[in-house]
């Protein structure tokens, strides 16, 4: 049985291998593609050479020969990929050690490195050749043969990430440690965008390494990667309630900001929530309902408005309407912590 942690890795790995199928859609070497007269023995036997990989797909022709031949190719890169995929779970199941170095993120952390993750296009995989097409007059079919040069691929990949690596350590060495929370997690945030490049860029290396080994991270990467992190583990929000509703779901707030990793003080703060608030309570077939909307404004210390949204949350509850109100608070609390992740990633200068 798989431990936890190869568990995890084989579920980011397969999710890896999709993109990798995507990602060769564009092959670098489509002009060294030739046309077969004859079938070619590849169409039964596929071939087998160290430090390659090839993948073999068919097609049915209709009317488009030129149709049919993408589609064949396309075909011939999923099955060099389900190769890829069997030779990274045959690694699992000898329980590869864990090469990311990750320790326990606050929510508001997830949160920031998930929005900046869902914004980073699939990396284009190099080395990708189509080797040889075959049409089969009789019957109908294309068929296609693709390689990928393992090494070279493995080797690309590794320049690339080294590359990121050391964009991050740059920028993390060029902001001064000496500056306020705030100003210096702004100036420190691209790292965590050059880190997840580098990451979706990992995943695809381990994939095609012959070794399946995965580029581990630099302790200076670490160090910054770390750093950005105790940056926003550190920022101090401030919650002020600007009518009754406010006042009352101010603890609730509270709580569920501080669950997310957020500091909250009634003094000087990096952040200021200044809100509005709605309570709507309803009871329906037993059930108890509370809708709770907020207005929202995030300024900074100097009283810069960052962020302006309004968000509403639903608490549902069999038992009675305070449980419903805390599920409500809670729920628009994780909202407002989202918010403060976009606002972070985009909103700030």
């Amino acid at each position: 049985m798989l431990h936890s942690n190869s568990w995890i890795k084989l579920m980011g790995l397969l999710a890896a291998s999709f993109m990798l199928a995507a990602c060769v859609s564009s092959p670098s070497k489509k002009s060294s593609a030739s046309m077969a007269s004859v079938e070619p023995d590849w169409v039964i036997n596929e071939p087998a050479k160290p430090g390659l990989v090839y993948g073999v797909g068919s097609a049915p022709v209709y009317v488009d020969k030129s149709k049919a031949l993408k589609q064949a190719q396309d075909a011939a890169r999923m099955s060099m990929v389900q190769k890829l995929k069997v030779t990274i779970s045959g690694s699992l199941t000898q329980d590869i050690e864990e090469t990311r170095r990750s320790g326990q993120q606050t929510e508001l952390v997830k949160s920031v490195r998930s929005r900046i993750r869902s914004e980073i296009p699939n990396a284009e995989l190099d080395n990708v050749e189509i080797v040889e097409n075959y049409i089969d007059e009789k019957s109908k079919v294309a068929y296609s043969l693709v390689r990928l040069d393992r090494v070279r691929a493995s080797s690309l990949l590794r320049q690339r990430i080294d590359e990121l690596d050391q964009q991050a350590i740059d920028r993390a060495n060029q902001v001064d440690t000496s500056l306020e929370t705030l100003p210096q997690l702004q100036q420190l945030l691209p790292v965590l965008t050059f880190v997840e490049k580098r990451e979706r860029l990992a995943d695809q290396h381990q994939l095609v390494d012959e070794n399946n080994r995965y580029p581990q991270k630099d302790d200076l990467l670490i160090e910054a990667e770390q750093r950005v992190a105790s940056l926003l583990d550190q920022l101090v929000v401030r919650l002020e309630a600007q009518n009754q509703d406010g006042k009352i779901l101010r603890s609730g707030l509270n709580e569920a900001l501080t669950n997310l990793g957020l500091r909250i003080s009634q003094n000087t703060a990096d952040l200021t929530f200044r809100y509005s608030a709605e309570l709507r309570l309803s009871e329906k077939s037993g059930r108890f309902i509370v809708f709770a909307s907020g207005q929202v404004q995030i300024q900074d210390s100097d009283g810069r408005i960052l962020s302006e949204f309004r968000k509403e949350a639903k608490g549902l509850s069999a038992i009675s309407m305070q449980q419903a109100q805390f599920k409500a608070v809670k729920s628009l609390g994780r909202a407002l912590g989202d918010e403060l992740a976009a606002s972070l990633l985009s909103k700030i200068d």
